[in-house]
């Protein structure tokens, strides 16, 4: 009776064991592709497990839109299952709906893909994709403030930064004296890493602003760092700094005020579209290298005209001339217009953030957002 026991138990396991291992299979996420259409529109459905992206390419006629996005494993294939169009003389837009996932219409106009926020004619309604946005503008040290969206800015005004948030404002100082350009500056995460101005030539010691606290600690370097230096960028919880002069590259860990030589042997480290590759320190020297990441979604400025860049295509966001990317992610970026700050995104389209009349005349490494 006994041994019967320990036998029935053994494949009462073993059966448990093989439905977890099936459900398991089942779902498990997995790369896929395939090809369907629906109302004459060919859709080629892409999945990759790694990045945890999907990919959607919609081919109308000659027409092509594509969209790129982040999303969990959906256990399903076929996720379109509707596409409305909406088409004049010089433009189309499709509007695919989905299955658990949240798609904007994509556009062309006059054969180029085009935000569906920069489509005016009154044959294409699309306020029901469209936020409407409660602007409270105010004044702080003659930075006009409009829109936030719940970001907070760090802005350079020669001795430290004003702070502007929803909650509030206020100024951070930290040197002495006017410094008009703060090139060694750089975020990372929560945190903004900067050399100390105070110095000349050479400086031992950034400071490190805890962007959460609105406040600074010391960060001591063991070795003295020229001003000839640059970042080549951040990775986590780490910012990468080559001094030109001394030749050598640095790692700095601001969360833990500390910075150390990472180059060896004449040779330093750079990322290349995310991944770690080998450099020399005279390449280092020669050009200044920064950090590639691979990103599903990238902005670039072609003419001073805005594209969202995703695969081989790019769509166009905004009108205006701009003058210089600020920051951005997957769903945002932050850009200026001659002294205004604004960010544009697929929800809110294009949206004035700030207004500075000194980002007139001097912008870069001048604004910061977490």
């Amino acid at each position: 009776m006994v041994k019967f026991r320990k036998i029935k138990k053994r494949r009462v396991f073993t059966l448990v064991i093989l439905i977890i291992l099936g459900l398991w299979l089942l779902f498990r996420s997995k790369n896929y592709e395939i090809e369907y259409i629906i109302n004459d529109i060919k859709i080629i459905e892409k999945y990759n497990k790694s990045s945890k992206t999907y990919e959607f390419l919609f081919q109308v006629k000659d027409n092509s839109f594509y969209i790129q996005l982040k999303s969990s494993y959906k256990h399903k294939k076929k996720l379109v299952n509707e596409i409305d169009i909406k088409e004049n003389d010089n433009t189309i837009c499709i509007i695919p709906k989905l299955k658990k996932l949240d798609l904007y219409p994509l556009c062309q106009k006059d054969g180029e893909l085009v935000s569906y926020h920069l489509i005016e004619d009154e044959d294409f309604d699309f306020k029901s994709y469209k936020k409407e946005l409660a602007y409270t503008e105010k004044t702080y040290n003659n930075v006009n403030m409009y829109y936030l969206n719940d970001k907070k800015y760090y802005l350079w005004n020669y001795k430290g930064f004003y702070i502007l948030s929803n909650k509030g404002e206020e100024y951070l100082e930290i040197f002495n004296e006017d410094v008009y350009n703060i090139p060694l500056t750089i975020k990372v995460n929560t945190n903004l890493l900067i050399a100390n101005y105070d110095e000349q030539y050479i400086f031992n010691k950034f400071y490190v602003i805890n962007s959460k606290k609105d406040t600074y600690k010391e960060l001591e370097l063991k070795n003295e760092i020229s001003f000839d230096s640059y970042f080549l960028g951040s990775d986590k919880n780490y910012a990468y700094l080559f001094d030109k002069n001394n030749k050598v590259e640095y790692i700095i860990y601001p969360k833990k005020l500390k910075a150390k030589k990472f180059s060896k042997n004449d040779k330093g480290k750079i990322l290349v579209s995310g991944e770690w590759e080998t450099i020399s320190i005279n390449t280092l020297a020669s050009k200044e290298e920064l950090f590639t990441y691979d990103r599903i979604t990238n902005y670039i400025l072609d003419n001073n005209v805005l594209y969202k860049v995703q695969g081989d295509f790019k769509t166009k966001l905004s009108n205006q001339n701009i003058k210089y990317i600020v920051f951005f992610d997957e769903d945002e970026v932050y850009y200026l217009v001659d002294d205004k700050l604004y960010y544009y995104s697929d929800r809110d389209g294009e949206v004035l953030v700030l207004k500075n009349f000194e980002w007139n005349f001097n912008y870069k490494n001048m604004i910061y957002i977490f």
